[in-house]
């Protein structure tokens, strides 16, 4: 049985193989191979549905054993990896409908990445987690670089941070295999328990940053707001709701599974009952929250607001997996499973209008809602899941994390973290309200819904997060599961929410679920039975006295939240992004000057090396008198 863990690692690499050669018969036979082969995984891992396999060998190198294991934390981010790639396949297929050889690449690259995807999920020895991260990151690379106009910026300063990762973890893996021998997780976690204080702190620290890097945790995430929005759509989709929860799986694996909380109680002080680089990791997740959502709230491009929107809700996770609880763990697996559901949504209906309307610019936006209702309604959805607001599915994890932090007493974090989700609520509000409400566009007069094979990744994901909303249930069986595997006692549940327990009031999600929406209802019939004014078109009207023309909105979008961006202005001037950018202008001056000396000309070169022999002795001959 353990051979098909295999078979799961390769059917993605055969399935993107297979589309790429057939699409030299026809491109709707590319797309039925693409689509088949991201489906089958989904026959072949209920078989591993929350069992551990330690260890199949698959190949030897060096001496050293490669192994791939599956386990119920990995079973369950290979389910919902999997719905999404399948998903984003489906959106792929009509964004690269008319690309040639470029759509025929981003099919075998997808399929790629999915495989290198599973082939972290499934590792169990450093050095396959390593190949496989590192081929993620290239085919994101290549993925990226197929976008918009600022692609090709993207694409830089995106491998440029993983390649800042990559070293960093490599390093730590080298360091390890010197030390203990092995690349095993299992006997590595056992090298640990025993290890000199500072090795284990400086391996933590080198894997924590090539993770967080991915994760796009402050202040490592400066990557991902310019990758998020320049990406190809249905690749933005991936890196908002699997590349970026890759980072977090591996955080959650190492920081428990090979390192332990254990350990680090016991070389570590403690710090308000929690050890110290935990209590670190909690305030850079609490910093990541904020500063995430307050920039969200100014953006002006759609994809940004939901790039910046990911960082925060990224910082949520760290911050509920860093407090080391049952209660805070489940709360961050719960948002893992929730913010790749919503993010996803929201991600499919922003590319579904730049596939209809062309532009991302929320100012060149609005009025959508009839023209768009099914996306109108998937992003409503969307944007109650991410303010966490019943009855969607972010209601239910970031309710354990606010109890979690409540249980460990930590009032300044759990303040943070409600100040996140109210800023939250401003900048969705802004995103639905300058896409769908207000004045239409004459440019837009014609815009109709997306087709309905790329409304079938709105639905899916619309229902999830709803039925998860209402059921909780449902995701925490498998966070359970997870989280057992983890080392910690799981919370309990039941399929409509959470009973009386330690740090936990009991929770029945249906009922509060149809309270919010009776009143929701109630609201409505009154609007709709109460008097109104009549309805008259769009440009019969006048607003502070002003007659409205084709040239004149009565809402805007640019600067909605204008007066924010003196909130945050001092910030961007000491922000991780200008030092980058100083520091890529410092490269750039530096090599313009170094590119002066590769003339091409003999006498150039010549004169160069007299010069540099000429101050080489000198340098002699004064060192000779002086010292």
């Amino acid at each position: 049985m353990n051979f098909s863990l295999l078979m799961i690692l390769l059917t993605p690499f055969f399935g993107g193989l297979l589309a790429y050669a057939a699409s030299a018969l026809h491109k709707s036979v590319r797309n039925i191979f693409f689509l088949i082969f991201m489906l089958i995984p989904f026959v072949e891992l209920p078989v591993y549905l929350n069992k551990t396999v330690d260890n199949f060998y698959y190949l030897t190198i060096l001496g050293q054993n490669l192994s791939l294991g599956i386990n119920p934390l990995s079973s369950m981010m290979l389910l919902l990896f999997t719905l999404i790639f399948f998903l984003s396949s489906i959106f792929m297929m009509f964004e690269f409908n008319d690309r040639g050889e470029e759509g025929d690449l981003a099919v075998l690259e997808l399929s790629f990445l999915e495989g290198a995807v599973f082939g972290v999920l499934l590792a169990r020895d450093i050095l396959t987690f390593f190949i496989f991260f590192e081929l993620m990151a290239v085919l994101v690379f290549f993925l990226v670089g197929k976008g918009y106009k600022e692609a090709h910026t993207a694409q830089m300063k995106y491998i440029t941070w993983a390649l800042i990762g990559a070293n960093s973890m490599l390093a730590a893996i080298v360091l390890l295999l010197f030390k203990a021998g092995n690349i095993g997780y299992t006997e590595i976690a056992g090298y640990l328990s025993t290890a000199p204080t500072s090795i284990v702190i400086v391996t933590f620290i080198l894997f924590a940053i090539g993770f967080l890097i991915e994760a796009s945790i402050m202040p490592f995430h400066v990557w991902t707001p310019i990758t998020y929005a320049e990406a190809p759509d249905s690749v933005s989709v991936v890196l908002a709701s699997v590349v970026k929860k890759v980072g977090l799986y591996l955080f959650a694996l190492f920081a428990f599974s090979l390192f332990g909380l254990n350990l680090f109680s016991k070389l570590l002080p403690q710090v308000l009952d929690n050890s110290l680089v935990m209590y670190i990791l909690q305030w850079i997740g609490a910093l990541t929250i904020i500063i995430g959502t307050f920039i969200a709230i100014v953006q002006e491009d759609a994809k940004k607001i939901l790039a910046w929107s990911s960082v925060a809700q990224s910082g949520y996770i760290l911050l509920a997996l860093s407090l080391g609880t049952p209660l805070g763990v489940a709360g961050g697996l719960l948002h893992i499973i929730n913010h790749s559901i919503f993010k996803g949504l929201l991600f499919f209906v922003v590319g579904g209008v730049i596939y209809r309307t062309g532009t991302k610019n929320l100012p060149e936006l609005g009025g959508l809602i009839k023209k768009m209702p099914l996306s109108f309604i998937s992003m409503l959805l969307g944007i109650i899941a991410v303010a966490g607001i019943p009855p969607l599915n972010g209601f239910n994890s970031k309710y354990l994390i606010y109890e979690a932090l409540i249980q460990k007493n930590e009032p300044i974090l759990l303040t943070i973290a409600l100040l996140g989700g109210t800023g939250s609520f401003m900048y969705v509000y802004r995103l639905i309200h300058s896409i769908f409400l207000g004045q239409l566009h004459e440019v837009h007069e014609s815009v109709k819904e997306v087709p309905i094979l790329m409304q079938i990744p709105m639905i899916v994901l619309a229902l999830l997060a709803l039925l998860f909303g209402v059921l909780p249930g449902i995701p925490m069986y498998f966070v359970s599961k997870a989280e057992a595997f983890l080392g910690f006692n799981p919370i309990k549940y039941n399929l409509t929410g959470f009973p009386e327990q330690p740090g936990l009031h009991a929770v029945n999600v249906p009922v509060i679920s149809i309270t919010f929406v009776a009143g929701l209802v109630v609201a409505g019939l009154l609007f709709y039975l109460l008097p109104r004014a009549r309805k008259v078109h769009q440009l019969d009207n006048y607003y502070a006295g002003e007659v409205l023309t084709k040239d004149v909105k009565y809402n805007y979008s640019f600067g909605f939240y204008s007066f924010f961006d003196d909130i945050i202005a001092p910030f961007n001037k000491w922000s991780v992004e200008s030092v980058y950018e100083s520091f890529v202008g410092f490269i750039k001056t530096a090599g313009d000057y170094l590119r002066r000396v590769y003339t091409g000309n003999l006498e150039t070169y010549v004169s160069f090396g007299v010069i540099l022999l000429v101050i080489f002795s000198l340098i002699y001959i004064l060192g000779g008198i002086l010292w």
